[in-house]
This record gives C-alpha cells, sequence and structure tokens, in this order.
C-alpha cells in the first residue's frame, strides 16, 4: 500500500483514494473467486473409502496402544498373571481408551478438514484460475463425476497399497473386524461405481490426456496421498501420548479388578 507520508510528503487526494480502493477491491474479489473455485475443486471429491482406511489402521493402532499401555501398567502396579487382554476388566479400560482415541482420530483426521484447506492451498498454486474454470465444468458432467471417481478411488489405493506394503497393516489383530469390512465394502462399492466405457466416452480420453487433466490426477494422486498418508503417520504416532492414565473408566477397571481378587 502507498504511504501517504512518502517521500515528497504529499497526501493522496480523493480520486486518488477512491481508485486504489477500486482497485483494492477488484484484486480481494478475484483472490475470493479462485479461493472459492479451489475450495469447489476439492468438494468434488468424496473420500470416504480413503477415510475408511484411515480409520481401519488407526483402530488397529489405537487397539496397540491401549495393549501396551495396560501391560506396562500391570507390570507397575504389579497386578499380576491374571492382568491380560483376556480379563474383563481389562477388555473394559481397553474398550475406554479406544473409544476415547478414536474420537480424537475423528477430530484429527476422519472429517479431513485439514485436508481441505491444503488441497486448496496446493490447487491454488499449481493451477490457474481458468484451469479451475475448465476441471469445474468437466467435472459437472456425467463423464466427469466419474473421473472424479477414479482419482478418489486411486488415493485410496495408493494409500492402502503403502500402507500394506511398509507393513503397518496387522491382518490378524483382534477387535478390528467390523472396520476391516466397512473398508473393504466401500472399496468394492467404489471400484465399481467409478467404470465407463471409454469409447463410448472419448470426451473423459480427452480430458485425461490433456495437460490440465493429466496434471491435476498425477497432482491428486501422488500429492493428497502423500498428504493422507503423513496425516496417518502422525497421528498413529501420537497415539500412546494421548492416553490418559488418570481416566475414570481406567480407574473404574482397575478397581474391579482388584475388588473381584484377581489383582
Amino acid at each position: 500500500m502507498i504511504n501517504t507520508n512518502g517521500g515528497n510528503g504529499s497526501i493522496m487526494s480523493l480520486s486518488q483514494r477512491l481508485g486504489a480502493a477500486l482497485l483494492g477491491l477488484c484484486l480481494g474479489t478475484a483472490g475470493a473467486s479462485e479461493v472459492d473455485k479451489s475450495e469447489r475443486l476439492v468438494n468434488q471429491h468424496d473420500l470416504k473409502t480413503t477415510v475408511a482406511i484411515g480409520d481401519y489402521y488407526l483402530k488397529q493402532e489405537s487397539i496397540v496402544a491401549a495393549r501396551d499401555f495396560l501391560r506396562r501398567l500391570g507390570e507397575a502396579q504389579q497386578l499380576g498373571h491374571a492382568w491380560t487382554p483376556a480379563n474383563a476388566h481389562w477388555k473394559q479400560a481397553e474398550q475406554a481408551i479406544v473409544q476415547s482415541l478414536m474420537r480424537q482420530v475423528g477430530r484429527n483426521f476422519s472429517n479431513l478438514e485439514w485436508l481441505s484447506e491444503e488441497w486448496s492451498r496446493m490447487n491454488m498454486s499449481d493451477f490457474s484460475e481458468q484451469d479451475m474454470d475448465l476441471l469445474l465444468a468437466h467435472f459437472g458432467t456425467e463423464v466427469g463425476r466419474k473421473q472424479v471417481m477414479i482419482v478418489d478411488h486411486s488415493i485410496a489405493f495408493h494409500v492402502i497399497t503403502a500402507l500394506t506394503m511398509s507393513g503397518k497393516i496387522q491382518e490378524n489383530l483382534p477387535g478390528i473386524e467390523a472396520d476391516r469390512k466397512r473398508m473393504q465394502d466401500l472399496y468394492g462399492d467404489e471400484d465399481r461405481e467409478m467404470r465407463f466405457d471409454t469409447e463410448e466416452n472419448p470426451e473423459g480420453t480427452k480430458f485425461a490426456m490433456s495437460p490440465t487433466g493429466k496434471k491435476y490426477f498425477v497432482n491428486a494422486v501422488l500429492k493428497v496421498t502423500g498428504m493422507v498418508s503423513q496425516r496417518l503417520y502422525s497421528t498413529a504416532s501420537g497415539l500412546s501420548k494421548r492416553i490418559d492414565p488418570s481416566a475414570a473408566e481406567i480407574q473404574s477397571a482397575l478397581d474391579g479388578f482388584r475388588k473381584a481378587g484377581e489383582g
């Protein structure tokens, strides 16, 4: 902004002030328009399958963190050999811990507010407003909607592949059966729904091969997958620190265990 007490000591005339204000308003409106289009692009996507994958993984890690905490608690308080995952009071404490952790997971990962902001900033950095107009117009068509689903499914595929190939998924861990089924059902449904005949939809092929189309797909699959994976790993690594040893549910389970004469 021009300093009205600058080098020659002059002050803007009324017309100059009005002109500067009008220019600022125009720039602000253009910026707001671009932000709105970037956010609308992000809102085209439905990452329910990716969320289910993340919830499945973080539920697994919450159970692991809870059991490790309870094992160490048993050792510290000398609860004896009866204090095991098979004990009803252990299960009571474990369930309370996992539920608390998963509520925090919902806030820190599953609601995707954090991703919406990061993805929108990436769109504004990597695409012009004209590019975003083209993308929004195409994604509003029937074949465009299918291609959005392909992007969404590709993100889910790469997230679960990264988790699996890095050995982070424990296939036989008790307690995550329902989460695994939900993830698998959503993945299968999405895989079926995204498919379309490329021969009958040449505009879809044309878009996929265009510079903007290819760039958008690569950005979404590589960069967004990276954002999701990084968030998953950082959330998982902090779960054990989020367990509150003084939580009433844990103390209630310990009291019940002792009153039953098991410890």
